[in-house]
């Protein structure tokens, strides 16, 4: 009989070439035009008996009547609270029911660029049918009731009125406000624009938004090719149809140069320590600075504890406990981000030093020793960005969102290596200029 400890060593040695693997060897994305015009993008994968879906399409807050913030989220929250079919209607409480008794979850979210659909389901035949049955169901006939609308108005206004006193948000509201400025991507719910909203306005919402010809649907999971159309095609088929909608938002535009008493703001709070948020305008996901930025950043602000930031005001100084930079590339817009807290007698000295470490990075760039930890760091990193079809379906959902070729997954990696420290600098000096950056502390000096 073999020894424990030999079979043990076999099985481990077999699991590290099976993880090497997949690490390596991302799942093939398809692309498949459905019949109702939305467009499917399907990894199979069985590894394990589930499916999880998504579906993401052009509908966030970005989309709401400038004077009516909050239609987007309001619709998203009443989906699954009700749907009505030939005068039958189902209630919440039965939906929630029938979902729980499935050991399925089905979600809707909006943000302000997408709305979003979200299912978790085994692939037990009769179980994901009838989940996908009654997903199709909420996306499509919502009922949208009026007393269900003001309880969840009355919920979003008290969340509201809690985080206007919470100096994150407050920093973090002020940030996006002086970032986005006019453009609708900047969209805040307000008491009175949430107070104004009613049921027709989510009914013309979802008439004019939820339709399958902007829709992606996302499908990660146990099915095979033909399952995955034909659940795609189901989900989308009884969408609202009418005249084409323009969906295309104004381009964010570039924040211009300004003195720096116009790019700060200092606002008052009782909170213990000061919130400081520092950043500017930045590209799009689609721009060709994007792997030098990301590597940049990890050397910067984006690697915790090995990076530049953390080392200067953390490690050297003592400032604060954690500060980290980072680069929001979105389809239609882009932010740099750095941010910190600290003690409220220290915010002006926090803000000069987290100023300078930027600045001098964008001029001198990151040193070699930088450059080869981040990219070792990013590289070696990245299947944990795929270990679970959960995470896999919304690394699908960005590429799908963003228009990237289908092998970003596979090539991710080999365009991180590609970059060199020449690039970062270049990269750093053309998308960040300390003259256009604003700066925002809630609650200190």
């Amino acid at each position: 009989m073999p020894c424990l400890k030999n079979i043990y060593r076999h099985i481990i040695l077999l699991l590290s070439v099976l993880y090497a693997v997949t690490a390596n060897a991302v799942l093939p994305i398809q692309k498949i035009d459905l019949p109702s015009g939305a467009k499917l993008f399907y990894v199979e994968a069985k590894t394990i008996p589930m499916v999880n879906i998504g579906i993401d399409f052009p509908g966030g807050s970005a989309y709401d009547p400038s004077y009516k913030i909050g239609v987007a989220d309001l619709t998203a929250d009443l989906m699954n609270k009700g749907n009505k079919i030939k005068g039958k209607e189902k209630d919440e409480a039965y939906i929630a029911d029938s979902i729980s008794d499935l050991g399925s979850m089905i979600s809707f979210n909006a943000s302000n660029e997408t709305s979003s659909v979200r299912i978790k389901t085994l692939s037990k035949p009769e179980i994901l049918n009838a989940v996908v049955s009654q997903a199709s169901d909420m996306l499509a006939y919502p009922s949208f009731n009026k007393q269900i609308l003001e309880r969840e108005k009355a919920l979003e206004i008290s969340g509201l009125k809690e985080s206007l006193t919470k100096p994150e948000n407050i920093v973090g509201k002020q940030f996006k406000k002086m970032i986005y400025r006019d453009n609708p991507l900047g969209h805040e719910e307000t008491i009175d624009s949430i107070q104004k909203i009613n049921i027709e306005d989510l009914k013309k919402f979802h008439q004019r938004y939820y339709r399958a010809s902007h829709m992606n649907v996302l499908i990660v999971g146990d099915v095979t090719r033909d399952k995955a159309i034909e659940i795609g095609a189901q989900l989308t088929q009884n969408l609202p149809t009418g005249q084409k909608v323009d969906i295309d938002l104004p381009p964010l535009q570039p924040l211009p140069s300004a003195d720096e008493s116009q790019r700060v703001v200092k606002i008052t709070h009782p909170s213990a320590q000061a919130h400081i948020q520092m950043g500017m305008t930045s590209p799009t996901r689609k721009d060709p600075d994007y792997f030098p930025l990301l590597v940049g950043n990890y050397a910067l602000g984006g690697g915790g504890f090995v990076s530049r930031l953390m080392n200067e005001i953390r490690e050297k100084r003592g400032l604060a406990y954690s500060v980290s930079s980072y680069f929001y590339p979105a389809k239609n817009s882009g932010y740099f981000l750095a941010g910190m807290q600290t003690k409220k007698d220290q915010s002006n000295e926090s803000v000069q030093l987290l100023r300078d470490t930027i600045e001098k990075f964008i001029e001198e760039g990151p040193t070699d020793e930088e450059v080869s930890a981040a990219k070792n760091n990013l590289i070696n990193g990245y299947p944990l960005r795929l270990d679970s079809n959960s995470k896999l379906l919304e690394n699908i959902a960005a590429i799908a969102w963003l228009g990237l070729p289908l092998d970003t997954l596979d090539e991710w990696t080999n365009q991180v290596k590609k970059v060199t420290k020449d690039d970062i600098q270049k990269a750093f000096k053309k998308n960040l200029d300390m003259k256009r950056m604003v700066t925002v502390v809630v609650g200190g000096q």
